[in-house]
């Protein structure tokens, strides 16, 4: 390649024309690119640059030659490294500096600079070179790596893990990308955004954006997606096509704020094999460059991080809550026991009483006999529900699977629930003509419909009518029963299905129980295959349990 021919003419009378071709090659080869100006015209206007700067800004050398280095700036160069410079030049001395400057496309890159004057041999000053070197990447490792410091140190301070991970949204926009986002899975398994970070957004903008971007479970990119396969997702260029629902979020997104979705990734937060959400990061175009795959791992990085933080946060609220549970079923138990108990002792005492003073009857023997041996099956049968919590929590809870018929299976227990209660409430069972075939225990079919009965009858206090319902619905079978009683407050569908945990009205209308009874059953039915939930339209609106299984032949193996 021959040199291109420098606009400054070079005074050394004492140089051989060697040196100055050598000058001349090591200017035009150099890594680093180079600008030159006149200073002693005004506006010092640009008369010579080498190749590096042109790859570097993106600026022909036949364009810029004539314009001031001012042509580099932009709204988002430092005004305090302007000044600088400024007061450099005007002081005739040497300035180095690092500053945002944009390139012909309009991309923004970091520039390391240094301007030096430069003087004739009469000591006047002639010319200013400035020497610039690209460090865009270095500056990004540097953001990257600042970043998840500041990140981990936010995920490590607080057992508050939805404040952390708010607080890393905070941080990760803008210094990484323009939108952070972060999902997490509930118990239900419903995606729900916890953290929401956008970049040069205002409030309302910000919320008619979260609005349009829907995040719906069934998306084939994002959050969602990385959730439900585990994978991370990175679409480097939206630009160039992708995933149907990406469009749909891109389209909602420039609708909403003028600008386009530029790039985007999502990786899933996983511990202990388990997904626990996802982290999404997404450039636009209102940024002036792509997520690369440095970016990919420092999410996935990232990820791991808050995963751990979460699960930590989880386990220590699970362990304070099983001391909580501890607690709460040392002093249910204690009254729930003393009770039985104290009625044995009551009566072998009065028995007793009666023997030494010769007052005992047949009757009175009888009577006494009758309440010791109620008491006994009241503590048997708590001792059988303490057992079988035991056994579902270690996972160990024995099954006796056969074919049965669960339509005959309700039947029967409801004849002999209300033979045994008296006729205290009236049961409407609705049973339409078909197969109710499934695989299961038999006994531990009749615990859960005996403990529903049991639970309509006993929370439905002064109201007599409950209605059983069984049908068939393709594979599985649907049985609910359903009450008049005090209803569920709301949120309370959920709790209620927790070891010792009661729904609040139920502790308030002094209802005896322990709570156990829904947790044993779900237990069963979902060592069955099976799914057990409650409906309410509030309190004192009545109640309704809902119960599937498999029917025969498509449930589990249950010899296992």
């Amino acid at each position: 390649m021959t040199p291109r021919q420098s606009s400054i003419q070079v005074d050394a009378p004492n140089t051989s024309d060697l040196t100055i071709w050598l000058r001349q090659r090591a200017f035009e080869a150099a890594g680093s690119g180079m600008v030159i100006t006149d200073a002693t015209r005004p506006d010092h206007p640009i008369i010579d640059v080498n190749p590096a700067f042109e790859r570097i800004t993106g600026h022909r050398r036949e364009d810029v030659l004539g314009q001031n280095c001012r042509m580099l700036q932009s709204h988002r160069t430092d005004r305090a490294t302007i000044a600088e410079i400024r007061s450099a030049i005007a002081a005739r001395r040497e300035v180095n500096v690092t500053l945002l400057n944009q390139r012909r496309d309009g991309s923004s890159f970091w520039n390391e600079l240094r301007i030096a004057p430069l003087f004739n041999d009469a000591g006047a000053l002639t010319h200013f070179v400035g020497i610039q070197t690209d460090v865009t990447a270095r500056k990004l490792a540097e953001a990257r790596t600042r970043f998840l410091a500041q990140a981990s140190d936010q995920l490590g301070l607080s057992l508050d893990y939805r404040s952390a991970l708010v607080s890393t949204a905070t941080l990760a926009v803008p210094l990484i990308g323009d939108i952070f986002l972060v999902h997490l899975l509930d118990r239900q398994g419903r995606i729900g955004r916890v953290a929401a970070q956008f970049a040069d957004l205002p409030p309302g903008v910000r919320d008619a954006v979260l609005a349009a971007w829907s995040g719906e479970a069934g998306d084939d990119h994002g959050a969602a997606r990385a959730i439900r396969t585990g994978l991370s997702g990175f679409v480097p260029s939206v630009g160039d096509g992708g995933p149907p629902s990406l469009t749909r979020d891109d389209r909602s997104f420039r609708r909403v704020t003028g600008a386009r979705l530029r790039s985007t990734l999502s990786v899933p937060l996983i511990a202990r094999r388990r997904i626990l959400g996802a982290l999404t990061l997404a450039t636009t175009s209102q940024s002036d460059r792509d997520l690369d795959t440095l970016d990919l791992v420092l999410m996935e990085d990232l990820a791991r991080r808050a995963a751990l933080a979460i699960d930590n946060a989880q386990l220590f609220a699970e362990a304070q809550a099983a001391v909580r549970a501890r607690d709460q079923f040392l002093s249910i138990a204690a009254h729930e026991l003393r009770t039985p108990v104290s009625s044995i002792k009551g009566y072998a005492q009065m028995l007793l009483r009666a023997q030494r003073k010769g007052t005992i009857t047949p009757e009175r023997i009888r009577r006494s006999l009758e309440t010791i041996d109620n008491s006994t099956d009241r503590l048997t049968l708590l001792t059988s529900d303490l057992l079988d919590v035991s056994r579902i929590r270690l996972g160990h809870l024995p099954l006796r699977p056969a074919e049965i018929d669960l339509a005959a299976k309700v039947r029967s227990v409801v004849a002999r629930y209300l033979e045994s209660a008296g006729g205290a409430h009236r049961i409407d069972v609705a049973i339409p003509p078909g197969a109710y075939r499934v695989v299961a225990d038999s006994d531990r079919i009749d615990q859960v419909l005996t403990n529903l009965f049991e639970n309509a009858a006993k929370y439905s206090p002064g109201r007599d009518r409950i209605e059983v319902t069984l049908r068939r619905s393709d594979d599985e079978l649907r049985l609910e029963v359903r009450d008049e009683g005090i209803g569920l407050p709301p949120g309370g569908e959920t709790g209620i299905f927790a070891p010792f945990e009661r729904a609040a009205n139920a502790v308030e209308h002094n209802l005896p129980g322990l709570g156990l009874g829904l947790y044993i059953c779900r237990g069963i039915l979902e060592r069955h295959g099976g799914r057990i939930w409650a409906e309410s339209d509030g309190e004192g609106r009545g109640t309704a349990f809902i119960v599937t299984l498999p029917t025969a032949g498509n449930g589990p193996d249950l010899t296992t």
